[in-house]
């Protein structure tokens, strides 16, 4: 609990809607100006009570601290239990607790090189398609590859049709899950329209689909192979010694498919931009890859030896955090910052606003790898930089998004390089579920002669 009071700022905006209209015009305008008024802003987001924290020890407060007195926020829950059912992302208490025990060991950092001959593979297969001098849209050519590499470590290569039908019903039930909560006022799951509807469709067959699998693995006595999915299935609770039924697994493959690429693929897609917007720097990657792989293709063995490939992706995820906002909900009253917060208020903290901090952060809005040099972000409070979140919610798979994103720059760049359509050429940002680029993230592909 922080030992003392810290100054709270009040933005009243609409009689009705408080700063709702504001936060649904611009968001990451509004967060990052919210985020310099004070420590804590109180404020109103239609009939919600919100408070916006600022400050790396208060942020500590809500994710760690008093962590026990926090839950998900309701909507999101909601919304999200559409698809994935009670999984990690939706659960609270002692359920969550319980899936979060069984869950880590698969993500250990010490397990996650395990998944890196399918992380390299699928990447190389996909670099080898391009075409010198071809367009593409790469934030799409990046989806399509996390997701097709989230399936592998899942399913394991030789699930075939069955797995790219889960893979294609899970992107529509992405694109579903954005427009609802678009939405000022969701819309109940039992109304009968045609998006509830098809929601409910896309659900049962990527249900069925995982089910029937789970289903044979088990029958087959462990003999499925060694992808997440064994995993899951053979997971044990250290402290009951339980495993999980069917439906529990089927609800965290879901929710693995679903946070398992988008997020990736973004902050790979705003890389390869930065690098465009950059030559200096992206000549500094390409030297590295270079002189570490010699034109092979990166193994998990490799990661340690480009470390500036990983400060590339570090760097990437401070400017361009995917998850730019995070929200909790009090689950009863508690007192952070030396002020009484009533149960029901909601928290927000912004990534996005935080790492822009010019009072935290050295000219913030340039993109400089650097700030990463000999793991310099063990030494800042733990709140400074934090795109994966942090305390017991942080994210499960933050090591698997690490050597991912180090992989497929090394794979990918080893080969191409890529080119802005236009010298005046600039992103303009689409804060939705996650953050992306609008309209996509055209750019030009060119193949590379490797100096070795």
């Amino acid at each position: 609990m922080s030992a003392r009071p810290y100054p709270l700022a009040e933005s009243k905006g609409h009689w009705l809607l408080g700063q709702l209209p504001a936060f649904r015009r611009d968001r990451l305008r509004f967060l990052t100006e919210t985020t310099c008024r004070a420590p804590i802003v109180r404020l109103r987001l239609g009939h919600k009570r919100v408070y916006c924290l600022s400050d790396p020890d208060l942020i500590q407060d809500m994710q760690v601290t008093q962590h026990a007195h926090m839950a998900r926020e309701r909507t999101l829950r909601e919304v999200f239990a559409r698809t994935m059912g009670n999984s990690l992302l939706t659960a609270d208490g002692p359920y969550w607790k319980r899936q979060r025990r069984m869950l880590a060991p698969a993500f250990q950092r010490q397990r996650v090189p395990d998944y890196a001959p399918i992380m390299v593979q699928q990447a190389a297969a996909a670099a080898e398609r391009w075409q010198d001098g071809q367009e593409a849209d790469i934030e799409r050519q990046m989806n399509a590859l996390t997701l097709g590499i989230v399936t592998a470590a899942l399913f394991h290569v030789d699930s075939g049709n069955q797995a790219d039908l889960v893979a294609d019903a899970i992107a529509e039930l992405q694109a579903i899950g954005i427009r609802q909560l678009a939405r000022a006022v969701p819309l109940p799951s039992w109304l009968p329209t045609s998006e509830n509807r098809r929601q409910r469709e896309l659900s049962r067959r990527v249900r069925d689909v995982v089910i029937a699998e789970i289903r044979r693995r088990r029958a087959a006595s462990g003999d499925g192979g060694n992808d997440l999915l064994d995993k899951l299935i053979q997971a044990r609770d250290p402290d009951t010694g339980e495993q999980m039924h069917d439906e529990e697994i089927c609800d965290e493959v879901i929710t693995l498919y679903l946070a398992g690429y988008d997020t990736t693929s973004l902050a790979l897609s705003f890389c390869w931009y930065e690098l465009a917007l950059h030559p200096d720097i992206e000549a500094r990657f390409h030297d590295e890859l270079d002189r570490v792989l010699a034109g092979r293709l990166p193994t998990a063995d490799d990661v340690d030896r480009l470390p500036y490939t990983q400060m590339l992706f570090k760097e990437t995820l401070r400017l361009h955090p995917p998850v730019y906002f995070q929200l909790r909900e009090v689950a009863e009253a508690v007192e952070i910052g030396g002020h009484q917060l009533p149960a029901g208020s909601i928290l927000i903290t912004s990534p996005y606003a935080m790492h822009r901090r010019p009072d935290l952060w050295d000219e913030p809005q340039r993109f400089d790898p650097e700030r990463f040099a000999g793991g310099a972000e063990r030494g800042w409070h733990r709140f400074r930089y934090f795109p994966f979140g942090g305390g017991p919610r942080i994210c499960i798979g933050q090591h698997f998004a690490v050597l991912e994103g180090t992989l497929l720059l090394a794979t990918i760049g080893r080969l191409h390089r890529f080119e802005l359509l236009d010298p005046e050429q600039r992103v303009e940002m689409e804060p939705q579920i996650t953050l992306g680029p609008k309209g996509g993230l055209p750019l030009r592909i060119r193949r590379r002669v490797v100096n070795c």
